[in-house]
């Protein structure tokens, strides 16, 4: 596969304006936490000693995987398997961090559980992985023998400022990053992003090789008595994992599924933010949810700095807003910024991509580099009408206005400094925690 660089150029920001984002992005979402002074063992769950490093920190991590979807079928969803006592996390000291056995399961940057999996009481974090699975689309081995970008792990882990969390544990204070989520993709190709309850982003791809020496029947005959065995009948397998006949009949003719979807097309990012017009006097927070898989969440505490700050973001899928009308009344508001699936688990993006490839044409997956400036900047502007029914979105730059497809829709009024229906205001000291954030462990 060769992937080529776009014939344009493009005119880097002056260092005076890139330092000075660089510097805010940072103070804003990149504050270390210290180590309360005197303490004299290793803290448990989420704190360290400020000696520690990448190789010997510990902490509660886990781990989650996804696969692809296939798009000539919405009904199905692609078949994967790990091979039985033969996938494992080891850390800098090459001891096992977690061992697991799993079908890989959920959508595109969604997270499945797993058999096996990480030490819940904690432990270091990873520093190589060697995954070997099955797929039964392409009737191939694959295995991947990889280092992870440790130290960037360590940062994200450890470094960011923790965040509180609406659902689950509601006002729980946790880490903003706390577990590494891998998507198969198709060919072999493998995503790396780092997670948690309101954040992901892309981490590292890698590339699987072809396990070449051995076929189904094979791999079965090694496997103990009382194991897991693969299907040896593939295309049994595919029927029962609901594909239809005549994508069957596709694939016993040669067809796959195209790696470049996941690997190049959708992680193409743009330079943009989410607003609100309409009945709206304030935007409090947000949390959205984009096409490449990467999520993150705006809190009340930050909403100033993701107003002001420029930054890359991939396209836009769902969001969910919280707001106060020009009455003062506070509201929820959820809605999908596209009308159809793509597969049986991912959406249907393409009128969206196509709104921002009118607004930045020709932009390609090298361009996300770039870091864009605020006249770059566009805005995801959502429209909300007195009528909860009258919710539009539109594409907006300057003169530009490209309106945006909106699919579900959910809309709640809230009580005071609640985020959900028919919750009860919460008490003052988790809204004040809300608006004001953690603050530093």
């Amino acid at each position: 596969m060769k992937w080529v660089k776009p014939d344009q150029t493009i005119i880097p920001l002056n260092s005076q304006r890139r330092s000075w984002l660089l510097q805010a992005s940072s103070a804003a979402l990149s504050l270390a936490t210290a180590a309360p002074a005197g303490a004299a063992e290793m803290l448990k769950g989420f704190f360290m000693f400020k000696q520690e490093t990448p190789e010997t920190a510990v902490m509660e991590w886990e781990i989650s995987f996804c696969k692809y979807g296939i798009d000539i079928d919405r009904a199905a969803n692609s078949r994967l398997e790990t091979l039985w006592a033969d996938n494992w996390l080891k850390d800098a000291q090459g001891e096992d961090v977690a061992r697991f056995f799993s079908g890989f399961g959920a959508g595109w940057g969604a997270g499945s559980s797993d058999m096996g999996g990480t030490n819940p009481k904690g432990g270091r974090l990873p520093k190589t992985i060697h995954l070997s699975y099955y797929d039964y689309q392409e009737d191939r081995f694959y295995r991947l023998d990889a280092e992870l970008p440790l130290r960037r792990i360590y940062e994200l882990f450890f470094k960011q400022p923790k965040v509180v969390i609406k659902n689950i544990s509601y006002g729980s204070v946790v880490p903003r990053f706390s577990e590494l989520r891998f998507g198969i993709a198709p060919q072999g190709y493998i995503m790396l992003w780092a997670s948690g309850y309101t954040h992901q982003v892309e981490l590292q791809t890698f590339r699987a090789q072809v396990i070449r020496d051995i076929d189904v029947r094979q791999y079965n005959a090694r496997l103990p008595g009382g194991t897991f065995t693969l299907n040896e009948d593939r295309w049994k397998e595919l029927k029962a994992w609901r594909f239809k006949p005549e994508t069957i009949e596709r694939i016993k003719a040669g067809w796959q599924a195209n790696p470049d979807w996941y690997m190049r097309s959708i992680r193409v990012k743009f330079p943009w933010r989410h607003t609100l017009a309409g009945n709206v006097s304030r935007l409090i927070e947000l949390d959205s949810y984009q096409g490449n898989g990467e999520f993150e969440t705006i809190a009340a505490w930050e909403l100033s700095v993701y107003q002001q700050v420029a930054a890359m973001r991939g396209i836009p899928e769902t969001a969910k807003l919280w707001f106060e009308d020009k009455a003062g009344q506070r509201h929820y508001l959820w809605l999908e910024f596209y009308l159809r699936q793509r597969t049986g688990a991912e959406s249907d993006l393409h009128e969206v991509r196509a709104a921002f490839d009118q607004l930045y044409p020709g932009r390609q997956l090298e361009d996300n580099a770039y870091l864009p400036g605020d006249d770059d900047m566009s805005a995801v502007e959502v429209t909300v009408g007195d009528d909860p029914n009258q919710i539009t979105a539109a594409l907006v730059k300057g003169t530009h206005r490209i309106p945006l497809p909106v699919g579900r829709v959910q809309r709640f009024a809230l009580k005071p400094g609640a985020h959900w229906n028919g919750q009860a205001s919460p008490k003052p000291e988790i809204v004040r925690l809300f608006q004001t954030g953690p603050g530093k462990d």
